[in-house]
């Protein structure tokens, strides 16, 4: 399922320039995040109620929506469709590593932002029944979500930047896994690995 997904997966770049095209307020990676978090929150939507959703939940107008909504719905679905993969296929939609690293980190907090406020617009609360190990990560992202890059981009910095990267990528699809319905996988729920900090 995982080589499916990867083959037919929208690309960061595709995204970006589908937004730009349209005129979106929301970059690719806040948009990805906001339909993860979501996702993770344990929403599934199909036809018009994705179309909902998204008006919900961006700042840009609707019919802006409607005409990128084929294949937002699209990337909806093959998210969706990444997170119950049981290989763990999902990963976050963000720059890749020949950019920047101050754009990858800038796109990480975007990303996760977007996380968060999907989570909130799925209905998650702060009395929802997740793990303690959860409830911390969640803590995390927060404060992930505020980063600034202010290191030199050496190789410290990439390294910091893998592992805040893999840790919002695992702490995803662990709350996914914990809010999910049985149907929706039959896998274990990954354990996060320790945060870290850029330099």
């Amino acid at each position: 399922m995982g080589a499916l997904l990867q083959v037919t997966a929208m690309t960061f770049d595709e995204l970006t320039k589908l937004l730009a095209v349209e005129d979106f307020e929301e970059s690719a990676a806040e948009l990805h995040g906001l339909l993860c978090g979501r996702l993770a929150g344990g929403e599934r939507l199909a036809g018009g109620s994705i179309r909902t959703a998204l008006v919900q939940s961006l700042v840009s107008d609707e019919e802006l929506i409607d005409n990128a909504l084929a294949e937002l719905t699209s990337l909806y679905q093959l998210t969706l469709a990444a997170l119950r993969d049981s290989d763990y296929a999902f990963s976050p939609l963000l720059p890749d590593d020949e950019a920047p690293l101050v754009e990858r980190v800038s796109a990480l907090s975007e990303w996760t932002q977007g996380f968060l406020d999907g989570l909130v617009d799925a209905g998650l609360a702060g009395d929802s029944p997740l793990s303690e190990d959860a409830t911390q990560a969640l803590g995390d992202l927060v404060a992930i979500s505020q980063a600034d890059f202010d290191g030199e981009g050496d190789n410290s910095d990439e390294v910091d930047f893998a592992e805040l990267a893999e840790f919002v990528r695992v702490t995803a699809i662990m709350i996914f896994a914990e809010l999910a319905a049985p149907e929706d996988l039959a896998m274990p729920s990954p354990t996060v690995p320790g945060s870290t900090t850029l330099h």
